[in-house]
């Protein structure tokens, strides 16, 4: 129960430190930082920093053929993911992004039972199609106001199925009993160099301009990237993929909350409706086994 509580504490602990990249990425892509280069600078710097941390730890460095082509996969996963949140900010607010790419909940509950059997249940089916609905409003499609393109909106759902894939192969792989600090490094090491041959072919690595955008490019990288993955790995470890992504609420309530306060993102009734839509999902599928168990116990109590 000890090590179940850690978990959901470490799950949205990560969370809300995923929350705050459009805090530190927004200001450096105002100085014209172009979205491969900030997220090679990203990824790398997370890297060396936990590099560092695993040689303070005296943690081994040696991998597995094996293991090595799983982080590679995940470095890749990564990139999908990163790349299509950060392009997603520049067709809607950060805050619906954030919500969009928060789907991967219902992406992570349909991986399992595609690849694994894990049948889902009537409750989590009424939670996928609220979820879907929800995006549906949010993308402002019926609403009379300008709707959100739908390549934008297909780049940031595409992000959900990449993170959910990350969190299925880490709960369902020999990495599940890799040390966190260590698959976190190479995963990012990977993600990172995957980063720099796209900055290369995408106009060259840019610059930071001066000490403001490298105070938020550290930012972005310690807490929204090695304290973010540190936590998410273990809570996955702790508490399960399922459980781990629902606790995600989080991300987006914070995403949300920043794009209005710091950047005076609009939030109109309909996207309101949609969040609330997705949040309800995302609880309902967290909640389904003591839903299902209250149901049960009523009905024998009724039956009596």
């Amino acid at each position: 129960m000890g090590q179940h509580i850690r978990g959901i504490a470490m799950a949205s602990s990560a969370s809300i430190s995923f929350g705050f990249i459009p805090l530190f990425t927004l200001p450096l892509m105002a100085m014209g930082i172009l979205t491969p280069s900030i997220l090679a600078y990203r990824f790398l710097l997370a890297a060396f920093f936990l590099m560092l941390i695993l040689w303070s730890k005296k943690i081994d460095f040696k991998i597995t053929r094996y293991e090595a082509f799983l982080l590679i996969s995940l470095g890749l996963i990564y990139i999908c993911s990163a790349m299509g949140l950060q392009l997603g900010y520049l067709y809607m607010p950060t805050g619906i992004a954030t919500v969009i790419h928060f789907t991967y909940p219902i992406y992570v509950i349909l991986l399992l039972f595609v690849f694994y059997g894990q049948r889902p249940t009537l409750l989590v089916m009424i939670a996928i199609i609220l979820a879907f609905v929800g995006v549906i409003f949010i993308t402002g499609i019926g609403s009379g106001a300008e709707p959100i393109p739908f390549g934008g909106f297909l780049i940031v759902a595409i992000t959900g199925l990449a993170y959910a894939s990350y969190m299925v192969i880490v709960n369902k792989s020999v990495l599940q009993h890799m040390n966190n600090i260590k698959l976190s490094f190479y995963a990012l090491l990977f993600c990172g160099i995957g980063f720099l041959i796209i900055a290369y072919f995408w106009g060259g690595i840019q610059l930071i301009p001066d000490a403001k955008g490298w105070g938020w490019m550290l930012l972005l990288a310690i807490l929204s990237t090695v304290v973010a993955n540190i936590m998410l790995v273990e809570a996955v470890k702790l508490c399960g993929s399922t459980l781990s992504s629902v606790l995600g609420a989080l991300e987006p309530l914070t995403a949300v909350v920043i794009g209005i306060l710091v950047f005076d993102e609009p939030l109109t009734p309909m996207h309101l409706l949609g969040i609330g839509l997705i949040i309800c999902s995302v609880l309902i599928i967290s909640l389904s086994g003591k839903i299902a168990y209250a149901w049960e116990v009523w009905r024998k109590r009724k039956r009596l």
